[in-house]
């Protein structure tokens, strides 16, 4: 025999080259992180230098909600390699909001002020009418005495925050207790009356027996001369008021003196005896 040769193709079809979308977080209201890649498939010593590279993308953007969403990559090309693309997942999760209970003032026996809150840390121009308001309350009441009372915000709701919340405190101040002294009258020579005062501003049912009484004094004497002398209250305590003395007037009036005509006698003719009285 003598020999005819006829050559034959070896076809080297490309291979098949898995490309993942990583998975990515961030919070809502921050940018987006740089997307990649990873690659599963490469031969013989290949690298991602080796193709051009795909593109990566995401719907979601800054002002997207908290939640899930797909970041695809797409459009590599090689001469050696088919792509198989696999999904990542971006996750947006919820920021942090703080809450801050302001704080507040109001006097012993007064009405709770309203009660309100300070927000950090809205984003994407959100306000607080983008979420379910906190509820705010305090333990004072109007009869809690003065001190301070914390003031708690709590069950906000949102899709997209977390919250933080922070304290604020209800000061109680002491109210304003007005004590008058009262007038007395007496006589030149007398002793001093009873020295009694009066009083304005009590609140929630509260009496003289619900404070240490003042002492009431006068420099007035059983022996000071008829005229005016002051009458002073002090020395009042409370943990719920506060003091402003009124002084009031002990008046020393004249007392009265009889002057009578000792009765006399002479004989006729006789000159007046001396004339006294008693």
């Amino acid at each position: 025999y003598d020999f005819t040769y006829v050559d034959g193709t070896l076809t080297v079809g490309k291979a098949m080259l898995t490309i993942t979308a990583d998975n990515k977080s961030r919070i809502y209201g921050a940018a987006n992180p740089a997307l990649t890649v990873s690659y599963s498939g490469f031969v013989n010593g290949d690298t991602p230098a080796s193709i051009t590279a795909p593109s990566v993308s995401t719907a979601a953007t800054t002002a997207s909600a908290a939640g899930t969403y797909p970041i695809t990559a797409s459009g590599a090309t090689s001469a050696n390699y088919n792509f198989t693309y696999v999904n990542g997942v971006l996750t947006v999760g919820k920021a942090v909001l703080t809450i801050t209970a302001d704080n507040k003032t109001k006097i012993y026996g007064a009405v709770n002020p309203g009660l309100t809150v300070t927000y950090s840390g809205f984003v994407n121009g959100d306000t607080p009418a983008s979420i379910t308001a906190p509820s705010v309350s305090t333990t004072a009441t109007t009869g809690s005495a003065a001190g301070t009372y914390p003031i708690v915000a709590s069950s906000a709701a949102s899709a997209n925050y977390t919250f933080t919340y922070v304290d604020g405190t209800l000061t109680v101040g002491k109210a304003m207790l007005t004590i008058s002294a009262d007038n007395k009258t007496r006589i030149y020579g007398a002793a001093n009356p009873a020295l009694t005062v009066s009083y304005s501003g009590f609140v929630n049912g509260d009496t003289p027996a619900s404070i240490t009484v003042p002492s009431v004094s006068t420099t007035a004497t059983a022996a000071s001369a008829a005229g005016t002398y002051p009458i002073v209250a002090s020395g009042a305590a409370s943990a719920n008021y506060d003091f402003t003395y009124v002084d009031g007037t002990l008046t020393v009036g004249k007392a009265m003196l009889t002057i009578t005509a000792d009765n006399k006698s002479r004989i006729y003719g006789a000159a007046n005896p001396a004339l006294t009285v008693s």
